[in-house]
C-alpha cells in the first residue's frame, strides 16, 4: 500500500503530456494522461508551500494543503478548496487546462484528491465517498452581464446575487 503510493507519487517514469497531437477533452481523457495529471497534482497537495526556496518546497508534511485536508478531514468535509494561482504557479499546464476543459479536470483531481485522502486516512471513504476539488482565486472576474456563448464549458469567476434564473439560450 503506503509505499507503492510513494513511489508512485515520485513518478519514476513521468511523461511529457504537454506533447499532445489530439484535442485536449481526448487527450485528458488518456489513461497514461490522467495517471500523469494525477500524480502532479498529488505531488502538489503533498509539497506546495508559499514559501520560495524551492529546496523548502519539497520537505515532506510542509505542504499547505495536506494541512488544508487534515483540516477538511477533521470536519468530516468533501471539498478540498486549491488556489488556481497556487496550481499554475507549481503546474502552469495543469492550470492552463483547467481552464480549458473545467469538468474533465475536475474529474481527474477530484479522483486524485480522493485518493491522496484515503493515503492519509485510510478509512475516510467510510465518511465521504469523494473528495471534491473546488478551485478558488481565479484571477479574471467576469460582469453577469458580459456572460456569452463563448464561456460555455469553461471556467468563470462572477460576483453577484442570483434573484431569478431562466433558461441559458446559446
Amino acid at each position: 500500500g503506503d509505499e507503492s503510493e510513494e513511489e508512485d507519487l515520485d513518478g519514476e517514469n513521468p511523461i511529457n503530456i504537454e506533447a499532445f497531437d489530439v484535442p485536449l477533452r481526448e487527450w485528458i481523457a488518456q489513461e497514461k494522461t490522467r495517471r500523469e495529471i494525477q500524480r502532479r497534482f498529488r505531488a502538489f497537495l503533498r509539497h506546495f508551500t508559499e514559501d520560495e526556496n524551492p529546496a523548502e518546497r519539497r520537505r515532506r508534511g510542509k505542504g499547505i494543503y495536506e494541512q488544508k485536508i487534515r483540516a477538511m478531514c477533521a470536519a468530516n468535509n468533501a471539498s478540498l478548496q486549491v488556489s488556481y494561482m497556487h496550481l499554475t504557479s507549481a503546474e502552469p499546464s495543469l492550470g492552463l487546462w483547467l481552464n480549458e476543459a473545467p469538468k474533465d479536470m475536475l474529474d481527474v483531481l477530484n479522483e486524485a484528491a480522493t485518493r491522496h485522502t484515503l493515503m492519509l486516512f485510510p478509512s475516510y471513504n467510510a465518511i465521504k465517498q469523494e473528495i471534491h476539488v473546488r478551485i478558488t482565486d481565479l484571477p479574471i472576474l467576469d460582469s453577469l452581464r458580459d456572460l456569452r456563448r463563448e464561456h460555455l464549458d469553461g471556467l468563470v469567476k462572477v460576483h453577484g446575487v442570483v434573484t431569478r434564473r431562466s433558461t441559458v439560450y446559446p
